[in-house]
């Protein structure tokens, strides 16, 4: 396992890493799926495409969430989750930002 920093999300730790081989226990590996046990519980599956990793989060089972991290060089990326982008640099949180999304209750005549 390697010791990687994590980040809390909904006091999940997801970890920080744009190689998805470092997220835990290989599973299985095939083409540009990936599949990794994070910890007891909970299961990554990661597709890559290009610069990108989608990444779904289960646990025991069930679907939680998930996410997109946006490959910028070998040591940034953003993390696209709901309405949060989380900037990394060298694998540390530098910046976080949230679309606010406004909805409008008004009727056009």
């Amino acid at each position: 396992m390697f010791n990687l920093n994590c980040q809390n999300y909904k006091h999940y730790k997801l970890p920080i890493t744009i190689n998805p081989l470092e997220y835990g226990k290989l599973i299985i590996k095939i083409d540009n799926i990936i599949v990794s046990q994070i910890n007891m519980t909970n299961i990554a599956l990661i597709r890559q495409f290009d610069r990108i990793n989608n990444v779904k989060i289960f646990k025991e089972g069930d679907f939680l969430f998930e996410y997109s991290d946006h490959i910028i060089n070998e040591n940034n990326f953003i993390r696209s989750l709901e309405n949060n982008k989380f900037t990394f640099e060298n694998n540390t949180l530098i910046r976080t930002t949230t679309e606010i999304i406004k909805k409008c209750d008004y009727k056009i005549k």
